[in-house]
């Protein structure tokens, strides 16, 4: 069977609009400017996690990090990072925007689709709620957990960046699980189907 050209689409208001971008839940957003803004919304956070890498204290708590993993039980390796200057938060922020990128290109070798869409379901299903009542909560001193001596704009910024990938994860992921899913009738029709 044979694809529309990359770009091809449906039309909308007379303009013609990219057959990912007319679908994704109702929102005219194409899938790479989605996840331009999910890396953007990341970077405030990789900034401020890095700017305390080097020894900022702006909106930290006073003390020693990696002694409070330890003390919550924390594993030792996210211990040992912390102690190295290395948030395991960021890691995690970093894999988000690789996630991003993968979703939305569509060159190259690619994993099993299911590796993909199985992060990308959950993070958009996490991380934007808990993004967002982070960003909520966070100026009245709400929180979860031990949150003394953190400003309240850290929980801002890290609800921004929670937030932002969640719903980024929310545009890109079903627009790359329609790209990626079976298009072409199987072979032997419907009743092979049913077998």
């Amino acid at each position: 069977m044979d694809h529309p050209p990359e770009g091809a689409g449906s039309l909308s208001g007379g303009k013609r609009i990219p057959r990912a971008a007319a679908r994704v839940s109702g929102v005219n957003v194409k899938p790479s400017t989605a996840a331009w803004a999910g890396a953007a919304s990341l970077l405030p956070y990789t900034a401020m996690k890095t700017y305390w890498a080097f020894g900022g204290t702006a909106g930290r708590p006073s003390g020693d990090l990696a002694a409070r993993f330890r003390e919550n039980g924390a594993p030792e390796v996210l211990v040992r990072m912390e102690q190295h200057g290395l948030d395991f938060t960021v890691l995690g922020a970093f894999a988000g925007m690789v996630l991003l990128a993968v979703l939305v290109l569509s060159r190259g070798r690619r994993p099993p689709r299911w590796s993909l869409l199985v992060p990308g379901w959950a993070g958009a299903l996490l991380l934007t709620p808990y993004g967002l009542a982070t960003m909520a909560a966070a100026p009245f001193g709400l929180t979860a957990g031990d949150a003394e001596g953190w400003s309240p704009w850290v929980g801002v910024v890290g609800g921004l960046a929670f937030a932002g990938l969640g719903a980024s994860l929310a545009l890109c992921t079903p627009a790359y699980q329609r790209r990626t899913g079976p298009q072409a009738p199987t072979p032997g029709g419907a009743e092979a189907v049913r077998r």
